[in-house]
């Protein structure tokens, strides 16, 4: 009626514009649901803007005045962009722990683990004491007074070591990785270059642990005639620098109710607390703990050894895997809990009765 009586042409123009945002509004409404209601609002934005000869304030205002109305209908948001960036963060996030506890190896040996009533021992004798700096200066007068058991040899020829245990409880997933890497070696160097080689790397390997067992020792005076383990002991400095008072290094231990032996690498105090330590050479770096193989299983049957054999009083809860580089470059720590040194120590116990049922069952 207005427009009729006023003749006004500018008019007729606006009402056309608004009617045409009134039918494309009901159209969204009965087309879209609350789900879709951000990308529903972005197609009509690129669906108006060839269409539209209002300017961008206009069109502002208008867009502002369907969002009222749509929150009238709908109500409020579920999520605005900002809930949205924050909850696909925090959802990142978990992922990550996920994948990590899926990765974790502890984790993923305990699943195939089923009970076993024998020899289901403790890895902690309570009845030992702590391993404390007291006691350790205790311990120090002890030795210097040879009042220290010594074992006789006979004690542990009868025996296996921790070493023959893993390698002949080996997966069938490892033992082929072996057999691949030794194969592919062999057809570099020949056979008999190959075999050098591995002679080569036990040797630096004694090397280095007897560097190390000088330098607790207080007799390190000697620069060894491979390059590799004088780049190793340089890897380990900052690692050395954390470690004090060594009780045992080198030193031969047996748990004579489980029938096993090993030679454990160093019992002492790394930043102040007791720790049974593997040392482990590497030319790649290992930067995960799961890296490391077997031996956080290593370490805990050496623990469970220390701790129940007879030759010593005292008790180690904590472990630390230390891995030192053939190029020289800073070591990698891997702290080991007393609850991860447990979990490892589970671990051992099925490959220990493992070994058993294999070599019964060959007899």
């Amino acid at each position: 009626h207005r427009i009729s009586s006023r003749g006004n042409v500018a008019d007729v123009r606006v009402v056309a514009e608004l009617h045409k945002f009134c039918i494309l509004r009901f159209f969204i409404i009965l087309t879209f649901t609350t789900r879709h209601r951000i990308r529903s609002m972005i197609g009509i934005r690129s669906l108006l803007r060839f269409k539209t000869t209002y300017s961008k304030k206009d069109l502002g205002k208008i867009f502002k005045n369907m969002n009222r109305d749509t929150k009238q209908l709908f109500g409020d948001l579920l999520e605005t962009n900002k809930i949205r960036k924050k909850r696909l963060k925090s959802t990142d996030g978990s992922h990550a722990v996920k994948v990590e506890r899926v990765n974790d190896n502890v984790d993923r040996l305990k699943l195939k683990i089923k009970p076993i009533a024998k020899d289901s021992f403790s890895m902690v004798d309570h009845s030992k004491r702590d391993l404390n700096e007291e006691y350790y200066q205790q311990f120090v007068a002890a030795v210097c007074h040879d009042k220290v058991i010594v074992r006789k040899s006979s004690e542990c020829d009868v025996v296996p070591s921790v070493t023959n245990i893993l390698n002949a409880t080996m997966s069938e997933k490892s033992k082929a990785a072996l057999e691949n890497w030794k194969r592919s070696m062999i057809e570099k160097m020949g056979e008999d270059g190959f075999n050098e080689y591995s002679r080569e790397l036990m040797a630096m390997g004694r090397a280095m642990h007897s560097k190390i067992q000088s330098y607790f020792t207080g007799s390190l005076d000697e620069v060894s005639h491979y390059e590799e383990v004088e780049n190793c002991w340089r890897s380990l400095n900052a690692v050395l620098n954390n470690i004090s008072k060594p009780i045992l290094v080198e030193k031969m231990v047996v748990h004579k109710e489980l029938m096993y032996k090993g030679i454990v690498d160093c019992v002492a105090f790394y930043k102040h607390t007791p720790v049974v330590i593997e040392w482990k050479k590497s030319s790649r770096d290992k930067l995960t703990l799961q890296a490391t193989y077997d031996a956080p299983i290593q370490l805990a049957a050496y623990m469970g050894a220390v701790n129940n054999d007879i030759s010593y009083d005292f008790k180690v809860e904590e472990g630390l895997v230390v891995v030192a580089y053939s190029d020289g470059h800073p070591a990698n720590v891997f702290k080991l809990t007393k609850q991860s040194c447990l979990d490892y120590w589970t671990v051992w116990m099925l490959r220990l009765n493992k070994y058993k049922q294999v070599k019964s069952n060959f007899k």
